[in-house]
């Protein structure tokens, strides 16, 4: 037992490569490393030999969770090393067996890779997968063997394939993407590769002189993609073509067939060292963009997998806490009353010159000049067509701040400062408890609106979208009135004080309220939580 602990705790004190950093050498090297001596055979250098991936994990987690390929390590028989980055730079060293002694007894073996007499990283070689050692503080980082290569020859001494390897990934995608794109043309019989010749009963003459057999094809399909793609497609041919006198016939079909539009460009995202992503910077009506996922196989970049659609849809983020942008923001503009009002849920209500938008807030991935991705924030209104407005999402520590880009005018919004003792949530979900307690009637729908005076109306709606009445309110004390009578409300003391905020949102819609239910400042749409 007493092993087991030092062996474990031994692994949150050995160093290794810094999450930011492939190597970083931040201890110094024993005046001398402690001789190896084998014990057993799992301590013997050779089961460290190969050609391993280096891959981190994302900032915050560990290797189990989340990891990211940041270069090859290639270690010989010999005991040294080659380590090459994402960017082809190379670093070689040595790998020793050294032990990390506790309690002056236990003596735990570990492979110590070293370069110019600097420790790099350890691992320990007592570890139940023999192809994926753990190395770093805490599971930060791990070796994971590289089953595809082979144990005698690097992948970097094959000329070919390191040249596709290295070649510029926009062009090597655009160019697979055009394959792809003849692949799905021929197979659908498009009249750009086929002739009709009457020859071949329900089947046209494939015109393109690299296919005259259905070998040719599949041979053609096993070059451009990849995985349960190419095998879908190879498994296909069989049924698609067939071969007469030397040349090859597809099957005519009557449908439409995706291709990538590779014209306008190609954006290349999340480069690793066996992967990317492209999506095409252009695309068509009746398809939108199109997303490909490359994977490396048999020394080519192939397309593994493929989607399409709008480009909104393909770069969405897929989940995304509005929570912290949620409030009143002012543009900080001398005179101007345009108002961004952003809800929890990611509902919006936008005020300018005396109109009101209404719409959510996507959160997607947007790309700057060298492709990197940021996540930015679109308001979309009518949940059907682009605002034409967004901003790069703020991080963290600077979230009282929005840059809005409106069709290419940028202007400053400042977060207001919650400075009335009711926020508007409270006083809307009080409004409604208020009125229900008065008519027997729950209101559905609340649409709070920020006055001139700084006065706050909160107008109650039936389930039919109808407008009950109005509360005119203080936002300090949770008095006012009611727009029907103008009597008096308390709300504090007649509507249920609950600190709770109401939830879950319904379909922002803008609607034109007459006297005090017309929007002098800002407002939004607000649905209440379901009862448990």
């Amino acid at each position: 037992m007493k092993k087991m602990i030092s062996c474990i705790a031994s692994l949150a004190l050995l160093a290794s490569f810094p999450a930011a950093t492939a190597f970083a050498a931040d201890i110094e090297p024993a005046s001398e490393p402690i001789a190896a001596v084998s014990t057993d055979d799992k301590t013997d250098i050779s089961n460290i030999v190969g050609h391993w991936k280096y891959q981190i994990a994302e900032e915050g987690k560990n290797v189990t969770e989340s990891v990211i390929d940041s270069g090859f390590i290639d270690v010989k028989d010999d005991g040294t090393f080659v380590y090459t980055d994402l960017e082809g730079n190379a670093q070689t060293g040595t790998v020793k067996v050294e032990y990390d002694t506790f309690g002056g007894t236990d003596n735990v073996p570990f492979f110590a890779f070293y370069g110019d007499n600097e420790f790099y990283i350890g691992c320990y070689c007592h570890q139940n997968d023999s192809d994926v050692y753990i190395t770093g503080n805490g599971g930060m980082s791990q070796l994971v063997r590289d089953i595809q290569s082979s144990d005698d020859t690097e992948i970097n001494e094959i000329p070919e394939i390191a040249d596709e390897k290295n070649a510029d990934k926009k062009e090597t995608a655009a160019s697979r993407m055009d394959d792809f794109n003849t692949i799905m043309a021929i197979m659908n019989a498009s009249p750009m590769y086929t002739v009709v010749d009457a020859v071949v009963d329900d089947h046209v003459l494939v015109t393109d002189g690299r296919f005259t057999t259905i070998s040719d094809f599949k041979s053609f399909i096993a070059d451009t993609v990849t995985g349960d793609l190419r095998d879908g497609l190879i498994s296909e041919c069989d049924e698609c073509f067939t071969e007469y006198d030397g040349a090859l016939y597809v099957k005519t079909v009557g449908r439409s067939f995706f291709r990538f539009e590779t014209e306008s460009g190609i954006a290349v995202i999340d480069p690793a060292m066996d992967g990317f992503t492209a999506i095409t910077i252009g695309g068509n009506q009746l398809f939108g963009n199109g997303k490909a996922e490359f994977r490396f196989d048999d020394g080519k970049w192939k397309i593994s997998s493929y989607e399409y659609g709008e480009w909104r849809d393909i770069m969405a983020v897929e989940s995304y806490d509005f929570s912290d942008l949620a409030g009143i923001w002012y543009e900080d503009t001398e005179g101007s009353c345009n108002v961004l009002n952003i809800r929890k849920d990611g509902r919006f209500t936008f005020s300018y010159d005396g109109n009101t938008d209404f719409g959510e807030l996507k959160a997607m991935y947007w790309l700057n000049e060298n492709d990197e991705k940021t996540i930015g924030i679109e308001l979309v209104k009518n949940m059907e067509m682009s605002f034409h407005a967004g901003f790069e999402a703020p991080d963290e520590n600077s979230c009282n701040d929005i840059y809005l880009d409106q069709e290419g005018c940028v202007t400053h919004y400042v977060r207001q400062g919650e400075t009335s003792k009711y926020t508007i949530e409270q006083l809307a979900d009080m409004a409604e408890k208020d009125y229900e307690e008065k008519t027997g009637i729950r209101p559905v729908n609340a649409l709070p609106m920020i006055n001139a005076d700084d006065s706050v109306t909160i107008a109650v709606y039936d389930e039919n979208e109808q407008p009950l009445d109005a509360y005119i309110l203080d936002p300090n004390t949770g008095t006012g009135e009611l727009h029907s009578d103008k009597s008096a409300v308390n709300l504090p003391q007649t509507g249920n004080n609950s600190m709770a905020m109401a939830g879950t949102a319904a379909a922002a819609m803008a609607l034109t309220v007459a006297g005090a239910f017309a929007l002098a400042k800002s407002g939004m749409l607000r649905k209440k939580e379901d009862e448990a």
